[in-house]
């Protein structure tokens, strides 16, 4: 999988910042999409990094292990993830990295990738609350799985 394609799909999907904000679900997000609560930050922390940014180092680090758990994910998910080709690997990753393991529940796309059927496996992915709330990244994503 071609890793710095996929850093940048990511980035350019989740946005990097250096100070910390709410994300949509009210979590405290900094970096590249990195939930700053979930991964045990400190109050302490979060406060430091909203005045001085979080270092760019930090930053690249939570993404290089976000982008690893994202890919565990997918492969704990997608039995066939080793034949899927880079493409389709990284438009996996990629809705991963955002939605982590609610990913597994997406049954028509678990059913639809394991088919081969790359129109089902991109409907899957339009017909989502994910692409009510990410549109522009789920077109792109869904695009992307059709042509391989």
């Amino acid at each position: 999988m071609d890793m710095e394609k996929l850093r940048a799909e990511i980035t350019f999907d989740e946005g990097r910042r250096r100070n910390p904000y709410k994300d949509s679900l009210g979590n405290y997000t900094g970096g590249v999409g990195h939930n700053l609560q979930a991964h045990g930050a400190s109050w302490e922390d979060i406060c430091g990094w909203m005045h001085a940014g979080i270092p760019d180092v930090v930053i690249d680090q939570w993404l290089t292990d976000d982008i690893e758990a994202a890919i565990t994910t997918c492969w704990g998910i997608f039995p066939t993830f080793a034949d899927l080709g880079d493409n389709r690997q990284r438009v996996l990753v990629n809705m991963a990295f955002d939605l982590e393991h609610e990913l597994n529940d997406w049954h028509g796309l678990k059913a639809a990738i394991a088919a081969k059927d790359w129109t089902g496996a991109s409907l899957a992915i339009m017909d989502s609350r994910f692409a009510h709330e990410a549109p522009n990244r789920c077109g792109r994503l869904a695009a992307r799985m059709v042509e391989g």
